[in-house]
C-alpha cells in the first residue's frame, strides 16, 4: 500500500495501549498526547533552555546537544498529534483509509519540510551555498533512510515465513509514480552532468525552478487521481477518533510544534557548522554530516514507527507507509524547496540523486518479478543504503565544495 494506509492504521497501533473516550465514543485530545507529566515538563524544560542559552550565547556544545534532543523530541510528539487530527478530519469527510493514510503520511514528512525549507531560506538570504547543499541534501537522505528502514521492515516481517506478499493495490497505485520519479531524477543527475561537463564556465549550477515545480505538481496530479478514481472493492472507510473541534486543535498544535522544531534543528545544525567545523573535518566531511543529522530528525522519529507496526503484523500497513513516505519527499518536498530557493547541482547532490533513483529501480523490480518481498531482498536494500551512507560520508573529498 502507499502513501497511504499505512499511516492511518499506524495511529490505530499507537493508541491501542491507551483510551480515554468522551461520552460520545470520541478519544480526548489528553488521549492523543502521548506524553506523561514527567516526559512533557522534561521536554518543555530542554526547549525553554534551549532559547535561553541560544540567545546568551552559552556553551555550544551544551546548546547543540539540547537542540537536537529537543528538536528531536518535536519533530516527533507533534507529528504524531498532527496525524491524529488530520485523521479523523479525514474521516468527518468520508474518506478512506486509504486517502486518509497519504494525508497522515503528509503531516509524517511535515518535520523534514520544515527543517529543509527553513535551511535552505537560511542559504539563499545569507549567502551561505553550503546550507542550501545541505537542506536538498537531507531531503535526499531522508528518503534514504526511508528505504533503510523498509529493508529493516521486510528482514522483520519475513523472520518466520519465507517472504511477504506485496498488497495489489500497493502495485496498482504506485507503479507508475515510481516509475515515473526513477525518470524524473536520472534526467536531473543527466542535466546536472552535462552543465558540468559541457559548461565549465557555469560555477554554481542549479537545478530550473519549473521543473522543481513540475516535480511538485507530479505529486498533487497523483492525489487527485486517487481522489477521482474507482474505489478498490471493499475499502475501508476512515474512523474518525475525535470531534471536528478537537481534531482541528490536535493539528493546529501539532503544527506549531513542528515549526518550533524546524527552528531548532536548523540551528543547531549552523551552530555545528560555525562552532565544531575544524573538529568535524577531522573525522568526515562536515556538510555530509550536517545533512545526515537533518536527514534522520525528518525521517527516523514518525516512519520508525513501522518497525513496530511490522513487528505487530501490520506488515503492509509499514511498506506502504515507507514507500509513500519516500516518494512524497522527493517530490513534494524536494520539489516545493526547489521552485522558491535555487537546488545547487553539485557533486554532493548529484551523488544522491542517481543513488536514490537506483534504489527505486531496485525496490520496483523486487516488487513487481513476483509481487513478493523476502528476507534476502530486504537484507540487500539495507546493505545498499548503509554502503550509500558510507560513501556519501567518507567518499567525497572534506571540504564544503
Amino acid at each position: 500500500m502507499c502513501p497511504s494506509s499505512g499511516g492511518n492504521q499506524l495511529t490505530h497501533e499507537r493508541n491501542n495501549q491507551r483510551t480515554y473516550e468522551t461520552g460520545d465514543g470520541h478519544r480526548t485530545i489528553r488521549d492523543s498526547l502521548g506524553a506523561g507529566k514527567i516526559e512533557g515538563t522534561f521536554a518543555l524544560l530542554i526547549v525553554g533552555a534551549f532559547f535561553i542559552l541560544e540567545l546568551t550565547h552559552f556553551d555550544p556544545a551544551v546548546v547543540v546537544v539540547l537542540g537536537l534532543v529537543g528538536g528531536g523530541w518535536l519533530a516527533f510528539r507533534p507529528s504524531e498529534w498532527a496525524i491524529e487530527g488530520i485523521e479523523s478530519v479525514a474521516g468527518h469527510r468520508g474518506y478512506t483509509a486509504y486517502m486518509a493514510g497519504m494525508l497522515s503520511s503528509l503531516a509524517s514528512n511535515m518535520p523534514e519540510a520544515v527543517v529543509s525549507g527553513l535551511t535552505a531560506f537560511n542559504g539563499f538570504t545569507q549567502n551561505r551555498p553550503e546550507l542550501l547543499t545541505i537542506a536538498i541534501l537531507s531531503v535526499l537522505i531522508a528518503a534514504g533512510f526511508n528505504m533503510l528502514l523498509l529493508g529493516f521492515t521486510i528482514i522483520i516481517s519475513t523472520r518466520k515465513k519465507d517472504d511477504m506478499a506485496v498488497p495489489e493495490e500497493a502495485i496498482k497505485k504506485d507503479s507508475v509514480l515510481i516509475r515515473w520519479t526513477i525518470v524524473a531524477l536520472v534526467s536531473m543527475f543527466a542535466l546536472g552532468i552535462v552543465d558540468v561537463t559541457f559548461n565549465p564556465e557555469i560555477e554554481n549550477p542549479v537545478f530550473p525552478s519549473g521543473a522543481s515545480l513540475i516535480l511538485f505538481l507530479s505529486y498533487i496530479l497523483y492525489t487527485f487521481d486517487l481522489m477521482r478514481g474507482e474505489e478498490v472493492e471493499n475499502a475501508e472507510k476512515t474512523i474518525p477518533h475525535h470531534p471536528k473541534r478537537e481534531a482541528t486543535i490536535l493539528s493546529l498544535m501539532g503544527f506549531a510544534g513542528i515549526f518550533v522544531a524546524g527552528h531548532m534543528l536548523t540551528a543547531t545544525v549552523e551552530m555545528l557548522l560555525v562552532e565544531f567545523d575544524a573538529s568535524i573535518r577531522m573525522v568526515a566531511n562536515p556538510v555530509t554530516v550536517a545533512s545526515l543529522i537533518l536527514g534522520a530528525a525528518g525521517a527516523l522519529p514518525e516512519h520508525g514507527i513501522a518497525l513496530v507496526a511490522a513487528a505487530r503484523g501490520k506488515i503492509g500497513i509499514a511498506v506502504g507507509n515507507l514507500m509513500g513516505g519516500m516518494l512524497q519527499i522527493l517530490l513534494l518536498v524536494m520539489g516545493g524547496i526547489g521552485f522558491f530557493v535555487p537546488i545547487p547541482m553539485n557533486r554532493y547532490v548529484l551523488f544522491q540523486i542517481v543513488v536514490i533513483a537506483g534504489s527505486l529501480w531496485f525496490l520496483k523490480r523486487a516488487i513487481t518479478d513476483d509481487q513478493k518481498l523476502d528476507t534476502f531482498e530486504g537484507l540487500m536494500i539495507v546493505l545498499l543504503q548503509l554502503y550509500v551512507f558510507t560513501l556519501l560520508i567518507w567518499g567525497t573529498p572534506i571540504g564544503y565544495g
